[in-house]
């Protein structure tokens, strides 16, 4: 029957399709990377020569000769990240981010002071641990080097109007390789997004059985083919073809990325919450230990990009296992193949407008907030959550599923599917 239902999906010719759009819109992403890089880091450079100039002309009259050895450092130190930053060297601008930022006043040269003293989320200090960890594992940051933002950023800084567009760049990063990639997918709705793709060629599997004058459920059941083997083989198609659909667009991918810009370092670090003891910040300003335990008891630590990429996986596999159950109840309760398709369509989507919130169930499809256990913060859970988001997510499944297996009542002797 399994095979039936697959020769019937390829003469729809469905799964083709459905791999050149996800690739298309995979592809699509990191050109647009690549190009607001390019004109990220150009912009940088330019800030970086005008700070320059300022400094020399601030500083002292008689350059460099007179200069103080503090302020010789400090100048040296300025213009070896131009230069790094123009030479596009990813593994000397870390060195050079890390030495600024283990000062008392951290300070890259296309920034300024009243940016990093006015974050208070714990970016300063995050930002030194992931420059820490570069270093450590000799690993080029992305470029140019940036800020370690996280959801609280936006709500917490206090940045000054006329430096709003300096901060813009200082806290966006562009993620042009190919793992990096699939990082940015989860961080910005990539899942969700993945899924309405998906469902716009599998989301009325079922449904359609019931198209046109034929009803096939009829003839299956003259084949002593019972409710059950059919609900049960729709799914595993369902969640056989999303697996392969996703997979192969993966493939492809990665494969357009190794090519074009690399695939990117695995080990490369990745922001979460953990449990951890309160902090001093060896910061300066007065408010800077507040900020480094912003999230306290959780704190901010980092782990490999592969430990990420794998409970991403993981997460994908099990809402692909959701999103097949809720396909399946959704076409039995809307027998229209037009309107289920459409719902399950819309109804990813919904996620990426709706507010966030404790009460919104799209919050727990957040793949990014699940993995970091951000959402172990917002839900004041000292444990990480992963384990319990993706085991509801299972057991969420199985009852739609024992839903849509549950036999409709009769009606004139015959039964409703």
């Amino acid at each position: 029957m399994i095979q039936l239902e697959l020769i019937k999906l390829w003469r729809q010719n469905k799964l083709l399709p459905g791999i050149l759009v996800l690739l298309i819109c995979m592809i699509g992403s990191i050109e647009a990377s690549l190009y607001f890089q390019n004109q990220s880091v150009n912009t940088a450079i330019q800030y970086s020569q005008t700070n320059l100039a300022i400094f020399k002309v601030s500083a002292d009259k008689r350059w460099p000769e007179g200069w103080l050895p503090d302020v010789k450092t400090d100048y040296k130190s300025y213009e070896n990240q131009l230069t790094d930053l123009q030479h596009r060297n990813r593994s000397a601008m870390t060195t050079d981010a890390l030495t600024s930022y283990s000062t008392p006043t951290p300070y890259l040269l296309y920034t300024g002071f009243d940016i990093t003293q006015g974050l208070h989320a714990g970016e300063n200090e995050a930002t030194h641990q992931e420059l820490l960890y570069l270093h450590r594992y000799h690993i080029g940051s992305m470029i140019p080097v940036t800020i370690r933002t996280n959801p609280e950023t936006a709500g917490t800084n206090n940045i000054p109007a006329n430096e709003a567009e300096v901060f813009q760049n200082l806290s966006t990063r562009y993620y042009e390789r190919g793992w990096w990639q699939i990082w940015f997918w989860a961080i910005a709705g990539g899942l969700l997004v993945s899924l309405a793709i998906i469902n716009l060629f599998f989301g009325d599997i079922l449904a359609s059985e019931w198209e046109g004058s034929t009803d096939r459920t009829r003839w299956l059941r003259l084949q002593n083919e019972t409710h059950t083997k059919l609900i049960l083989t729709k799914l595993a198609v369902h969640f056989g073809l999303s697996c392969l659909l996703l997979g192969l667009a993966l493939g492809l991918f990665l494969l357009y990325a190794w090519l074009r810009t690399g695939l990117g370092d695995l080990r490369y670090p990745v922001q979460t919450w953990a449990l951890g003891k309160r902090v001093v910040s060896f910061y300066n300003w007065m408010t800077a230990n507040a900020e480094a335990n912003y999230f306290y008891p959780l704190h901010i630590v980092f782990i490999p990009l592969s430990r990420y990429l794998g409970q991403l996986g993981f997460f994908w596999l099990s809402l692909l296992l959701l999103n097949s159950s809720v396909t399946l109840l959704v076409n039995r309760i809307l027998h229209i193949r037009l309107l289920a398709l459409l719902t399950m369509v819309i109804v990813p989507l919904l996620g990426l407008v709706l507010p966030t919130s404790i009460y919104n169930p799209f919050t727990y499809l957040k793949g990014d907030w699940v993995i970091t256990n951000y959402l172990g913060y917002l839900l004041n859970q000292r444990a990480p959550v992963f384990p319990w988001v993706v085991g509801i997510m299972i057991a969420a499944g199985a009852v739609c599923l024992g839903l849509t297996l549950v036999p409709l009542p009769h009606r004139g002797g015959v039964h409703f599917y």
